[in-house]
């Protein structure tokens, strides 16, 4: 039950219990909180972690350089490819041509032959 005073009203709460012998003291507002041990850890070395997170990123850059590298080098040897099948078509085309006109220079030559004969039988 709450104390009241001589005028009859309530009277203000009690003051808060002063901490136990050997608590930490709490600053303002951290109600709860342990406070930090400043033997425990020590500052994380930034130098090193930036370090480690460029080696990270330059290695991932590297590797999509060369996948890179590898898919040109593909679209290379496909057009490579293609190129030689061109001109292998295209070669055989050139011979099949040339067998025709040497054929057709035989066929001439002799239908001239056929022609002299005849010629020469009139």
């Amino acid at each position: 039950m709450a104390a009241v005073n001589a005028a009859g009203a309530p009277s203000s709460p009690p003051p808060a219990a002063a901490p136990a012998a050997g608590a930490l003291p709490h600053a303002a507002g951290d109600a709860g909180e342990i406070p930090l041990d400043d033997t425990a850890e020590t500052i994380p070395d930034t130098t090193a972690t930036l370090a480690q997170e460029f080696a990270k990123r330059a290695e991932v850059m590297l590797l999509v350089q060369q996948s890179q590298q590898q898919a040109m080098q593909l679209r290379l040897d496909r057009m490579k490819a293609d190129f030689n099948a061109k001109q292998e078509e295209h070669t055989e085309a050139m011979r099949e041509m040339n067998a025709l006109r040497d054929m057709a220079l035989e066929q001439s030559k002799k239908d001239d032959e056929v022609l002299k004969k005849y010629i020469a039988m009139i």
